[in-house]
């Protein structure tokens, strides 16, 4: 991924710039940057404002698990990890992303979790290992300390303590303020008032400065094998949801036992190998009696021989039977 050439048009929307093959970069009149997803990545878009050159906000809402970074290039005022040390914020909303932890391995980061993390080196792409994600990330350069808007700060140096405590990643689960100050950053990251969007920004800084982040330590860490493992385990599922799966048969195939597999599993995708695939058949069928699948047929296309059973699963996961779902939605339609 990656590979492809890095080129400059100008179209109707203004500036595109294509990163790799699936991805581009849109400017638009407002200044506001868009990555836009397509096929063979995935879909979805990134639209982010940059505040001032050593401060970058922005909304991701993404279905892929993989998406290459955007190269760095002079004319284009993304975060230029060139010019020293980045401190990154985000807050998931949906799905997971996963955390380099390079004393440990990797981590995945979940909805109401907020992640810090600093870098001098540009990531070659960023990873979902769910396949989704949504959340609003905040890019500072650690120098942004010395400048006069953020002098409530306690030093010049303020913004590289935060990052030295994070390390390559800190993980604060809940926390009412901080999530508060990202929800706000991300409400404004569509509109022109960057000030108030700084102010954000400098409430977040201030709000770190208080916590230790040195003890936020990311709860549930694996090994790059182990990780390895859990996404063959997620693409077997995924590529035959209608067929039946045994976590003792899909551990055996690995060498470790199905209680291991289940706990590796839980870490990247927050439940266990059954759980995951009677969650994704429930969301498969859903969509098929959404565009007029009758409930019988949506059963067999998500592994049900029995529509009874079938009623009940879903009634379990969305509340109602799914011939009034299809009535519902399909009717919408």
């Amino acid at each position: 991924m990656g590979n492809a050439p890095f080129t400059d048009t100008e179209s109707n929307r203004g500036t595109r710039l294509r990163v790799a093959s699936g991805v581009e970069l849109v400017q638009d009149a407002d200044g506001v940057y868009e990555l836009v997803l397509s096929h063979p990545v995935g879909s979805g878009c990134m639209r982010g404002r940059p505040l001032s050159r050593d401060l970058f906000v922005a909304n991701v809402d993404f279905a892929c698990e993989r998406c290459p970074n955007v190269p760095e290039v002079p004319s284009v005022p993304l975060p230029a990890f060139s010019r020293g040390k980045w401190l990154t914020i985000n807050l998931c909303h949906e799905g997971r992303c996963e955390v380099d932890v390079p004393s440990g391995g990797l981590a995945t980061v979940s909805a109401g979790e907020v992640c810090i993390s600093c870098s001098q080196e540009r990531p070659a792409e960023f990873r979902y290992p769910s396949g989704r994600y949504r959340g609003v990330e905040v890019f500072v350069n650690t120098r942004i300390a010395r400048s006069p808007l953020f002098s409530l700060l306690d030093d010049e140096d303020a913004v590289e303590a935060i990052a030295r405590q994070a390390g390559s990643a800190a993980v604060l689960s809940g926390d009412g303020e901080l999530n508060g100050h990202m929800r706000r950053i991300a409400a404004l990251v569509e509109a022109p008032d960057r000030a108030l969007a700084t102010y954000e920004v400098l409430g977040l800084l201030l709000g770190l400065q208080r916590r230790d982040l040195s003890c936020a330590r990311p709860r549930f860490i694996l090994t790059r094998t182990q990780m390895r493992i859990v996404a063959a385990v997620h693409d077997e599922l995924e590529g035959s949801l209608d067929c039946a799966h045994d976590a003792r048969v899909l551990a055996s195939a690995f060498g470790v036992s199905a209680a291991t597999l289940n706990q590796y599993f839980s870490r990247a995708y927050g439940s266990t190998v059954a759980g995951y695939l009677r969650k994704r058949r429930m969301e498969v069928a859903a969509a098929l009696l959404a565009s007029g699948a009758r409930v019988a047929e949506a059963a067999v296309r998500v592994g049900y021989a029995n529509p009874s059973k079938f009623s009940s699963a879903f009634k379990r996961e969305y509340g109602t039977a799914p011939s009034e779902w299809r009535r519902r939605r399909f009717g919408e339609r």
